[in-house]
């Protein structure tokens, strides 16, 4: 799926006024709203211009390949919900299908590929 030209389609907006403890908030974009194939993205930066000049970047680097992330998980029975992008890692956010269950595999950036590192809480500290 073409997820940045989606992107720069619906744009993102400011989720809260909550800043965590370096200044930064949460911005959402909402891919695909309304169909069987809707994505939330959600980033954090301290804001517009920060978005726009530190976090788009990586954003415009990492969507293309998120089709080929997921597929090399292999096999789960669950459907990519949620690319969360917070403090240099990748959560790819999944809600199940059989079961009522949701979970997050996070990678990390090694050259230009994003390497997966396992199944957590994006937002623990690393």
């Amino acid at each position: 799926m073409d997820y940045l030209a989606e992107l720069r389609l619906q744009g993102f907006h400011q989720a809260d006024d909550h800043r965590d403890d370096e200044g930064r908030v949460q911005f959402d974009c909402d891919l695909y709203r309304g169909t069987a194939d809707e994505l939330t993205i959600q980033v954090y930066a301290v804001d517009q211009e920060a978005l726009e000049r530190e976090v788009m970047p990586i954003l415009e680097a990492v969507l293309p390949q998120i089709d080929e992330m997921v597929a090399r998980l292999g096999e789960i029975d669950a459907d990519l919900a949620q690319i969360i992008l917070y403090r240099g890692r990748l959560g790819l956010h999944f809600w199940s299908r059989g079961v009522n269950n949701e979970f997050t595999g996070i990678c990390t950036q090694s050259g230009d590929r994003w390497v997966f590192q396992g199944y957590g809480d994006i937002f623990a500290n690393s």
